[in-house]
């Protein structure tokens, strides 16, 4: 995100209130692969032979250059073919990272994409070809050969709010009428629930092994490429690509380090103040502490008087960008053409795929109003009625879907009191005390509850996704899988639910819990952020055996 301007210097401000902002000298140092991309594609030569290799997999007739386009990580190349008219593109990922885990991330998005394109009817765009750096004659590293639709336009359109401003996030349309909505949300209903049928038995990425696709590489969150890519996180600390995890305990545990890894490296714009650096070690290592106590969403599905557990535990899907502007539809019928961007997709605990999502306003709540003071406070006040939307949308959709037995539930409020399932009750317990509150219809409508071959019974995505808001869990995981929203979510939504009263918020109270070690470790932290803070403006270049023992006397115990 975009910094505000800076205010007067104070040596006890304290910015727990919003969301930590990124390395600037880090990020800009990233933009100039943007350069690298313009300086490239002025060669006639490269073009000629980007529009020779394209053609090649693609099998169109009279290909020509069309255009070229730079995302945040990847820059594409778009070659026009006629006789039919086709488009077809060579996809390369920015030089933002090493080539070893542009090559990592680029093999696990080509065999997530084809693996949900055999086991789902999502629109996934036909991929012809992919390779790695040495295989490319562009000399452009590691990349993909598949199909593009120009015509086409994103799901978000018909959600954002035409008066916002063109440079800043989109923000849902605030007039727009409930039924448009619930259309629209509809079709990402339909999306999300196929995408929760998918499971393996470990976390990571996927693999192609022996004619099977497994779990064979460490995930690749959002949040792993955000301490690269804004923090300057070396990635000799960020552990073995080959690490899978086989609990969700263990992935906790492996997103919290990685915040610690986020505030130890960064060096510039992390902190305000000596306290600012206190809060914000808190904060991580409270959150770190509860990943290693056990206390973070069970991978359970949880009553009030039985615990249900998957033996052994799977893991579902959890796309870190599938948001509506990542959903392609045809521009005159509205119908989903194309799913894209799945490069942070990755399989991880069940209770992260329960969380309903947050982009149903298209802003993240740590970005609300321009991520200021209060904005979070607005975005959760405006959220339920379209939460409130949103699982009258998937439960349609439930219900469309048809599996399993049949449940009765309201769209938009508590459970039917008469409610029961099978012969042992245990729906209408999930089913109890979830309420979602800012929406005056009481329409009943049939949603289902699927059956798991491999495991005990799972309630509808729908009432997990319901839990998880009025529980909690969903902040909790939001703060996990989000570095730089971590600050705000943590201190409002997630210290007091798991530590208990701490009416002045702030690191004060929690640090009489810590060990002496714990409060020596803060005060390590703080006096190399302070003395990060006070000195030279720069980037810093790590040895990876220095990088790794820097961050493991910050961390004490666990691992990256």
């Amino acid at each position: 995100m975009s910094d505000p301007p800076s205010p007067e210097p104070r040596p006890d401000r304290r910015t727990r209130e919003v969301a930590m902002y990124g390395d600037e000298m880090v990020e800009e140092r990233q933009e100039a692969s943007y350069d690298w991309v313009n300086e490239k594609i002025q060669n006639p030569e490269l073009r000629t032979e980007i529009i020779r290799i394209v053609k090649k997999y693609h099998g169109g007739r009279a290909g020509k250059w069309h255009s070229s386009l730079c995302g945040s990580y990847n820059a594409v190349f778009v070659i026009e073919f006629q006789d039919p008219e086709s488009y077809g593109m060579m996809r390369v990922p920015l030089p933002r990272f090493s080539l070893e885990l542009r090559e990592e991330k680029v093999q696990a998005e080509v065999n997530l994409m084809r693996y949900v394109a055999a086991n789902t009817t999502i629109p996934i765009p036909h991929i012809y070809h992919s390779g790695t750096a040495s295989q490319n004659p562009t000399g452009l590293g590691p990349f993909i050969i598949m199909d593009y639709h120009p015509n086409l336009v994103h799901l978000s359109t018909f959600l954002a709010d035409p008066d916002t401003d063109p440079e800043a996030p989109n923000t849902i349309n605030p007039t727009m009428p409930e039924d448009k909505i619930l259309s629209l949300y509809r079709q990402m209903s339909n999306i999300l629930l196929q995408l929760d049928k998918l499971t393996m038995p470990q976390s990571g990425c996927l693999g192609y092994v022996d004619g099977e696709y497994t779990v064979h590489a460490r995930a690749l969150p959002q949040t792993l490429t955000d301490t690269i890519t804004m923090a300057g996180c070396p990635e000799s600390v960020l552990g073995p690509s080959n690490r899978v995890l086989n609990t969700s305990h263990e992935v906790y545990q492996f997103l919290t380090d990685l915040h610690i890894a986020q505030l130890v490296f960064q060096r510039n714009d992390a902190v305000e103040s000596a306290d600012d650096a206190r809060d914000k070690y808190t904060a991580r290592h409270m959150l770190r502490r509860a990943a290693y106590m056990n206390l973070l969403p069970s991978p359970s599905y949880t009553s009030r008087q039985e615990h249900i557990t998957p033996t052994p535990e799977t893991f579902k899907l959890i796309c870190d960008d599938l948001t509506p502007h990542n959903v392609l539809v045809d521009p005159e019928t509205g119908e989903v053409r194309a799913v894209i961007d799945w490069e942070w997709a990755w399989f991880g605990p069940r209770s992260m795929a329960a969380d309903p999502p947050w982009w149903l306003m298209l802003r993240k709540p740590d970005m609300w109003n321009g991520g200021v003071e209060g904005g979070i406070d607005d975005w959760v006040g405006k959220y339920p009625k379209y939460l409130g939307i949103f699982l009258r949308a998937l439960e349609q959709e439930e219900e469309k879907l048809g599996k399993g037995q049949e449940v009765a539930v309201r769209c938009l409020g508590e459970p039917l009191e008469d409610d029961r399932v099978a012969e042992d009750g245990t729906v209408s317990e999930w089913l109890d005390n979830l309420h979602i509150s800012g929406d005056s219809s009481t329409t009943t409508t049939t949603t289902t509850i699927s059956t798991n071959q491999e495991g005990p019974k799972e309630p509808p995505l729908s009432i997990r996704m319901r839990k998880n808001w009025e529980d909690g869990s969903f902040w909790i995981n939001y703060a996990a899988r989000r570095s730089y929203g971590l600050d705000p979510i943590y201190w409002k939504f997630i210290d007091e639910r798991l530590f208990g009263e701490n009416p002045a918020g702030g690191y004060e109270k929690r640090a009489e819990s810590m060990t002496a070690e714990a409060r020596e470790l803060m005060e390590m932290v703080v006096k190399d952020k302070m003395k990060e803070k006070n000195g030279e403006r720069k980037v810093v270049e790590w040895f990876a055996e220095e990088a790794r023992g820097h961050l493991a006397r910050v961390l004490g115990y666990g691992q990256l």
